[in-house]
């Protein structure tokens, strides 16, 4: 018993350095993105998604999605978001959606991207509140429903953003 402990608590702490790197090169993507180097940005995402770095798969399926330091390539962006939602990163969740409501890279499921926008709301991303209020709103895949419609939207609102207030008020009327 005494070893496995020894053993547990030696993977903790290359956990916890792995996870300093990985914030490390995150950091010093962002960085690169300041400076204007979108290669090394991707570069260091990359090096901080392998990691298991939520923010930094998303930030580098973004790359892949619009083609920003790589080629586009929006199957692998929609790899890396999907990732980065698996690790908690509610804007991942929100872009696998918005990929999954548009058929970008991957086949068009409404179904789905409304999960992925319903789980990017529950992390507090605002934009994933707001297309959950958009497809309620147009019934795009759901049953139109103002009243979630408003819901999503004033979360939005609250989260800071201005549009989904003025869409919210526009409801209301």
């Amino acid at each position: 018993m005494q070893k496995l402990v020894e053993v547990a608590a030696i993977a903790a702490v290359f956990a916890v350095a792995a996870f300093g790197d990985a914030n490390d090169d995150y950091k010093r993507g962002q960085e690169a993105i300041e400076a204007g180097d979108y290669v090394e940005t991707a570069r260091y995402y990359k090096k901080a998604c392998d990691a298991d770095h939520a923010e930094a798969c998303t930030e580098l399926g973004f790359a892949y999605y619009e083609g920003i330091g790589v080629a586009v390539d929006h199957a692998k962006a929609n790899e890396l978001y999907k990732k980065g939602c698996d690790l908690s990163d509610p804007l991942g969740c929100n872009n696998l959606g918005y990929s999954y409501e548009i058929g970008e890279g991957i086949k068009q499921d409404l179904k789905k991207a409304r999960e992925l926008y319903a789980r990017s709301c529950e992390g507090d991303e605002k934009i994933g509140c707001y297309n959950l209020a958009k497809l309620y709103r147009g019934a795009i895949g759901v049953k139109k429903d103002v009243e979630k419609a408003i819901k999503y939207y004033v979360k939005a609102c609250e989260l800071g953003d201005d549009e989904s207030c003025d869409e919210a008020d526009k409801l209301r009327r």
